[in-house]
């Protein structure tokens, strides 16, 4: 097995030019060559539909009931991806959703997937990079989710508050992190932030901010067991179809993505850096 540690150093990370890539979207779609990056993720999740992060399946459906939707609902997903959460939202709650992606290729996908499940007159989605002020109105959205995709995005004060002002008074918001919650080397951090832009924030940084963008904190759980046991379920589907991958697109890529998995189930497990839920509600 390789070593989950090298001396080699999710969609929305600003230009950063110090790092290897600006956009793990691009990669997904380019490597493994998509069917076999789909056989991976089936045998990493329990219960696959399409998602692009760490998230159970069982997960996002729970978040989802946490969002307190009804089917008059307008809800604001950020950074989308190739929108199988969004759709899968609508479809639970028949609410109305807006994703939003700077990744074309992935808004092009999710858009005609959309198209593909007959729900294209209530989910859409469109090109926006989300460090960009949002082209929304104020008090435009009944909720907003943002899964796996925060760490990636600059300056989170100023993030929180354009949240908050295209959410309604009353309107939930509801992200998953990670958090630094113990020592991590140099080296692992390395491995864990490859792609593109990537900020780690303490215990207590994300409910200040929360609190300074006129949120109240509804719930905060730590859901660091669920993605180290997804990320150990990655690294054995990774062994199991080392051989086509090493075909397809070379030694240097299946050990480079071994070892991103195994470091992220390694620091997850022993709550270095933790997999972080919050539910916050804006102030009426």
């Amino acid at each position: 097995m390789p070593s989950i540690v090298s001396e080699r150093t999710e969609s929305e990370a600003p230009d950063n030019p110090g790092t290897r890539s600006s956009d793990p979207y691009d990669k997904h779609y380019a490597s493994l060559r998509e069917s076999l990056q789909d056989k991976i993720r089936r045998e990493a999740f329990e219960d696959y539909f399409g998602q692009f992060s760490g998230v159970s399946t069982a997960n996002f459906d729970r978040f989802f009931r946490w969002l307190d939707l009804t089917r008059n609902s307008f809800v604001l997903d950020v950074a989308c991806g190739s929108g199988a959460p969004a759709l899968r939202l609508a479809r639970s709650v028949e609410c109305t959703v807006v994703g939003i992606d700077r990744n074309a290729r992935a808004i092009a996908d999710a858009t005609e997937l959309a198209r593909e499940q007959g729900l294209s007159e209530r989910v859409r989605f469109e090109r926006h990079d989300a460090n960009q002020p949002l082209p929304f109105p104020e008090s435009t959205f009944d909720a907003a989710l943002c899964i796996d995709a925060l760490a990636h995005l600059s300056d989170h004060r100023r993030i929180f508050a354009a949240w908050a002002r295209v959410l309604k008074g009353g309107g939930r918001l509801l992200f998953t992190t990670s958090v630094m919650t113990g020592p991590l080397s140099n080296i692992e951090i390395a491995v864990r932030t490859r792609d593109g832009y990537f900020l780690l924030h303490p215990p207590g940084s994300h409910e200040r901010l929360l609190e300074e963008a006129g949120f109240e904190l509804l719930r905060r759980e730590d859901i660091s067991a669920d993605q180290a046991e997804i990320a150990r379920r990655f690294c054995v589907a990774l062994t199991t179809h080392a051989d086509a991958i090493r075909a397809a697109e070379g030694d240097a890529v299946f050990e480079e993505e071994y070892r991103f998995r195994a470091v992220i189930e390694q620091v997850a497990r022993e709550r270095r850096l933790s997999h972080i839920v919050f539910l916050s509600r804006k102030r009426v």
